[in-house]
């Protein structure tokens, strides 16, 4: 005679399953809210006047994507070839140039993106041709370090040198001088910028409501299934009585 199959088996497995694509709907919609908040601070950050770049480190935090000015000169040739940035479906490089500011501090500046040739060599001039002072405006960035896998620099006695992400250590170290923890993405028509790259996400919340409709549609399915089965085996089980 056959094992009979336990009832609740059926209802633990719909209750976790249920457990977990309601989960990742409430991680979607935290995602969306998320994104909301950097489309906010970013067009929020255009609005406002141009401000000299902070000293302390907590104003640099505080004051993301917002609209500032940097008087120095470029240290050229030294220069970052930031790997893996996408524009209009192509791979590329951000090109980040250290600038020596006039008070003494040194930040990296985003010149804009130039695409990876099929040997992933940047294609287009990089080469800084200018030596003399200069004002840099754009927006300040505090990018993420992202996973840190391998080495954030390349081994090179030459510049540029590519990085795989933006680690302030490893460039500090490759330059021989303390970097300010933050990124001027360049803005406006200068000689030595480059393509600007937006700032914004490729998509925005939408999406992420999207994906949480699903996620809380495939719950509420399994919830639907979980009453259907277990209401069937109920009435089958009244029959054989």
């Amino acid at each position: 005679m056959a094992r009979r199959r336990p009832t609740w088996l059926p209802l633990v497995a719909a209750a976790l399953a249920m457990a977990l694509f309601s989960t990742l709907g409430t991680w979607q919609l935290q995602r969306a809210s998320e994104k909301q908040a950097l489309f906010d601070a970013i067009e929020q950050g255009a609005q406002r006047r141009a401000i000299e770049l902070p000293y302390a480190e907590e104003a640099l935090a505080e004051l993301e994507y917002r609209r500032v000015h940097a008087r120095g000169h470029f240290l050229s040739p030294r220069q970052f070839l930031l790997d893996n940035r996408m524009l209009d479906g192509r791979v590329g490089y951000d090109v980040l140039a250290p600038l020596r500011l006039d008070d003494g501090r040194t930040v990296l500046v985003d010149r804009g993106w130039v695409p990876a040739g099929p040997q992933r060599e940047p294609q287009g001039r990089v080469a800084l041709d200018e030596t003399g002072p200069l004002t840099v405006t754009g927006r300040l960035w505090r990018p993420q370090p992202g996973i840190a896998l391998g080495r954030a620099v390349t081994e090179s006695e030459g510049w540029p040198r590519t990085a795989t992400r933006v680690d302030y250590a490893a460039f500090s170290e490759a330059l021989g001088r303390t970097l300010v923890p933050a990124v001027i993405r360049a803005e406006g028509e200068q000689p030595w910028a480059l393509t600007p790259r937006p700032l914004t996400p490729p998509f925005g919340p939408e999406r992420h409501y999207g994906y949480a409709v699903q996620w809380f549609a495939l719950a509420l399915t399994v919830l639907v299934i979980a009453v259907v089965l277990t209401w069937r085996g109920r009435g089958k089980t009244t029959n054989g009585n």
